[in-house]
């Protein structure tokens, strides 16, 4: 949803938003070749379930590089959080509708914010309040703009506006350009002495938006309802007028010595439009970029390059003047891999990928080792022997064993009846030879539920050594020690531990257990040492019920 660059254009952020989840996630992430340097940045968004998920996501570096801040709009609120890239930690949140890290002055370093209060010098924090129709032009909002010292917790008050339709900072943090309905003007402000140093007349009276360019050399103000754009150098504070539809996403400008370029998205291509003082021209379209529809851009600071991320979560870095070379996807949110876990030694972790959906192992390196053809669905739970040297990997109705070493000589299989639909399913090796499976079924025309208990000995080829059925028909819960040498099944509770010498499962009896049942199960600790050691299994079990707000 938003990409920007460093100031030094080595690396950039990247940030993606789930309106299902209201989870909003930040990479910083190497500009040449996508990797992540640091991140996620992961936030959880307030959520408001009448106003929707977030709506907004903007974002800056600080001038040394070494914080992000990204802005979040969770309608109807408006703030910021501060990261600090190294450590990854949260710095600052700051409350507001804009904000901008100053890269000059003696202001250098702090934070600008613009938050809107009343007459009565009250916040306001709402959409309602802000966009009312029965406020008119906003005649009772006043723009309030703030400087935030984040290394000191402070924040003081630079000055205040009135009349305001819309604000854009500078990416530099040297101007707030404010536009006014009332009068036709955009203005600049000063943010290192709060005055105001430039005013540009505009033709029409419903402005929309103001868009600087990445250096702070030119601004544009974009009408509602209207192709209508204008263009204006701040430098001779000339202005070029024409029509261009800039649909949703808004365009990147650079400003050249004789001309201006801008980018504009158009669905899954880029146009890039010509524009002087006296005329504006379309000079290239791309081709498709991506594979769905674009959703952010942001071009370097000569223009020579350009980010584009699109909604598929994939972010690819072009050359303008080549757009046609087959250029790679340097940064792809959406075939992240998300762990699983780690193999005994923690040499090797296992993860799953998204699109498509396959079980996969990586070294330390973070290299792809095997396997890759392992599909899942939904629900997947892997194991790992004890040596390393096998994995096996269930999904909904199937397991696969795999030879790490080798990972041509690979097992699959169906181990559980037909016609049942799987709850719950555990794996474990409790030696390098044994496979332990626990699974929970359920019938898809009793409703019963069936929990079953098998154990496989791993030769050249797979076998059932031993296998227990337990038929219940109540619900029920499955717990399985890490090692695989204690299994227990809740509602009622049957527990079972690992023969060493028969190499199968023997069922442990013990007294009192009529307060295990149910929902008051709530944790089980069992310690196989001891199970295997003491003369009285029923002794060297320890049950905890916890309460339940600790459950």
């Amino acid at each position: 949803m938003c990409i920007v660059l460093s100031p030094d254009e080595k690396t950039f952020v990247s940030t993606s938003s789930s309106l299902l989840s209201g989870i909003t996630i930040s990479y910083v992430c190497n500009s040449e070749t996508g990797h992540c340097i640091c991140g996620p940045f992961e936030w959880k968004e307030r959520r408001n379930h009448f106003f929707g998920g977030t709506e907004f996501l903007d974002a800056c570096f600080s001038p040394d590089g070494k914080h992000i801040l990204v802005r979040y709009r969770r309608t109807p609120y408006y703030y910021a959080v501060v990261w600090e890239i190294e450590t990854g930690e949260k710095v600052s949140q700051i409350e507001g509708f804009d904000f901008v890290f100053i890269h000059c002055g003696r202001n250098k370093r702090r934070i600008a914010s613009v938050d809107w209060i009343d007459e009565d010098g009250s916040s306001i924090q709402t959409i309602a309040s802000t966009d009312s129709e029965d406020q008119g032009p906003h005649s009772t909002r006043i723009l309030r703009v703030k400087l935030w010292d984040i290394e000191n917790d402070i924040s003081d008050r630079l000055f205040k506006v009135t009349g305001v339709a819309v604000t854009r900072f500078s990416p530099n943090g040297q101007y707030l350009a404010v536009g006014r309905r009332s009068e036709n003007v955009v203005e600049l402000w000063n943010l290192e002495d709060g005055e105001s140093t430039h005013r540009f007349p505009y033709p029409l009276d419903d402005i929309s938006s103001l868009h600087f360019s990445p250096i702070s050399d030119c601004l544009m103000a974009a009408f509602e309802e209207s192709c209508h754009q204008c263009l204006w150098r701040l430098d001779t504070q000339e202005m070029a007028s024409f029509d261009l539809d800039v649909a949703e996403i808004p365009p990147a400008i650079i400003h050249l010595p004789n001309t201006n370029h801008l980018f504009v998205p158009r669905g899954d291509a880029v146009e890039i439009w010509e524009v002087s003082m006296t005329s504006s021209d379309i000079i290239f379209k791309t081709e498709p970029l991506t594979a769905s529809r674009i959703s952010s851009i942001c071009p370097s600071l000569d223009g020579h390059r350009i980010l584009v991320g699109s909604r598929d979560g994939t972010v690819r870095m072009w050359d303008t003047e080549d757009f046609g070379s087959s250029q790679p996807v340097i940064q792809d949110v959406t075939d992240r891999p998300e762990i699983i876990g780690f193999s005994p030694s923690g040499k090797m972790v296992t993860t799953k990928s998204r699109r498509p959906y396959y079980v996969e192992l990586r070294d330390r390196t973070w290299e792809l080792v095997g396997p890759r053809e392992v599909e899942y669905k939904r629900g997947i739970e892997v194991a790992f022997s004890a040596d390393d040297k096998r994995i096996a990997v269930l999904t909904r109705n199937r397991v696969t064993i795999c030879d790490i070493v080798h990972l041509e000589n690979r097992l699959s299989f169906d181990p559980w009846p037909k016609g049942r639909r799987v709850r719950r399913r555990k794996a474990a090796f409790p030696t390098c030879n044994h496979l332990v499976i626990c699974v929970l079924l359920r019938d898809n025309d009793s409703d019963e539920f069936l929990g079953l208990l098998q154990v496989w000995k791993l030769k050249d080829d797979s076998e059932c050594t031993s296998s227990l059925d337990i038929n219940i028909n109540k619900y029920l819960d499955i717990f399985l020690a890490p090692d695989g040498l204690t299994v227990i099944f809740s509602h009622p509770v049957l527990c079972y531990s690992w023969n060493h010498v028969t190499a199968q499962f023997d069922r442990i009896h013990y007294i009192g257990h009529t307060h295990l049942t149910g929902n008051s199960l709530h944790a089980i600790l069992a310690t196989h040492e001891l199970v295997n050691s003491m003369a009285s299994p029923s002794q060297c079990l320890t049950w905890i019920r916890l309460p339940s707000h600790l459950s």
